[in-house]
């Protein structure tokens, strides 16, 4: 045993400890005996001599003179995690979610026609039958409000296939249930959409068999509702 005393009044064993392990706490290698292994942080219930030859308890560990980390471990080693000293999550973070300040925002919901609101069900009023093009003989139904066409998967009239047909908004086929009309409306393509051979450049009327052409593709109008029949709103 080689006892030495630090500048502090601490008292450790040279033979087991660099420096005073009470002393340098910050230290990564105050811990480690003359081999290079290492020992860990004395018990502060054990007695060490003097240099007089009395013993006195070591003093309580405490901040600033408590061994810290073996050596070769960063300033990223963590304690293991016992029970107690479990980081808590900020509050309104759920589990798997990362912090924002806020919590996840609700799913956005997908906006009804009136109809459908009334009823529960949003029937159809009427198509839009493919009679040239890749998606000849192919039927496309209509419902109440507006009826958008693309190429973009979910498009009320979706003409995928065809790759003149922009793929967001085309143009649009809307049913107004309160007058019992229907419109085509021409939307933001970059090519134009054609009635019955004449460019659709404003919202216009449509009539039965009316012929719409698009891209590569014609569509033939076809209602159900009209003068003639109406869903019961009731």
């Amino acid at each position: 045993m080689d006892m030495k005393r630090c500048p502090n009044g601490h008292f450790y064993d040279a033979s087991l400890y660099r420096g005073c392990p009470y002393c340098q706490g910050a230290s990564a290698n105050v811990n480690l005996a003359p081999g290079g292994s290492f020992v860990g942080r004395p018990d502060p219930a054990v007695s060490v001599q003097q240099a007089g030859g009395e013993s006195q308890p070591a003093p309580p560990a405490g901040p600033g003179n408590i061994p810290v980390r073996p050596a070769g471990m960063g300033n990223g080693f963590m304690p293991p995690v016992r029970p107690g000293n479990v980081p808590k999550q900020p509050a309104g973070m759920g589990n798997g979610s990362m912090h924002q300040g806020v919590g996840r925002p609700e799913q956005e919901r997908k906006t009804v026609a009136v109809l459908e609101q009334k009823t529960g069900v949003n029937p159809v009023v009427g198509w839009m039958v493919c009679v040239d093009g890749i998606e000849k003989g192919k039927d496309y139904s209509l419902h109440s409000g507006n009826n958008f066409i693309g190429r973009r998967k979910g498009a009320d009239i979706c003409l995928e296939n065809d790759m003149a047909v922009s793929r967001e908004n085309q143009g649009v086929i809307s049913y107004d249930a309160r007058h019992k009309s229907f419109y085509a409306v021409p939307g933001t393509g970059q090519n134009l959409i054609y009635l019955n051979g004449e460019p659709l450049l404003t919202a216009h009327e449509l009539r039965v068999y009316d012929r719409l052409e698009m891209g590569n593709t014609t569509l033939m109008f076809v209602p159900l509702c009209g003068e003639e029949f109406q869903w019961d709103e009731k």
